[in-house]
């Protein structure tokens, strides 16, 4: 849009100045000197909005740099999932296994459903609701790492004392 305007503006006061010129053979050099002007001004023009775009855009992704050095290191932490720490691995079977102790009902249910492939009834499902409860709620602190397995066996059997 800006080269068409420049191109338009050379082009008119070319025309009114070339009125000013007499002679033919001046006027010959005067257009090639025209032609030559904008020639370079469509040069300039383009050479400035290229740099533009590519200075502004993207180019394609490199080969990926050498390695850095080597960090700093860490803090000595805390225990995190590790069997060598006594830490829980599968938090709900754990509960679960709890409950079925806890709970002689629920261990009926999941022999009803599992084993006997029967449907179940309002009052086994209310069970289920029950325990999918507890284990909704016992999970987070399972999952938090604080509690060892006989500290969340201790801890399920104090809230199931407490329903």
């Amino acid at each position: 849009m800006l080269l068409t305007i420049i191109a338009l503006t050379i082009v008119f006061l070319s025309i009114i100045i070339n009125k000013f010129i007499v002679d033919p053979q001046l006027q010959y050099i005067y257009w090639l000197v025209v032609f030559l002007l904008f020639v370079s001004v469509s040069n300039i023009y383009m050479t400035m909005h290229y740099y533009v775009k590519l200075r502004n855009e993207p180019g394609i992704k490199g080969e990926r740099g050498d390695p850095g050095g080597k960090g700093q290191g860490g803090s000595n932490g805390v225990c995190e999932i590790n069997t060598g720490c006594g830490a829980i691995q599968n938090c709900r079977a754990l509960i679960e296994e709890e409950l079925l102790g806890l709970m002689p009902e629920y261990a009926a249910v999941l022999k009803k459903r599992d084993e006997d492939k029967k449907e179940l009834n309002s009052r086994d499902n209310s069970i289920l609701r029950q325990v999918n409860g507890y284990v909704g709620l016992l999970e987070p602190k399972c999952k938090s790492g604080r509690y060892t397995v006989e500290e969340m066996k201790k801890l399920i059997a104090d809230s199931f004392k407490n329903k």
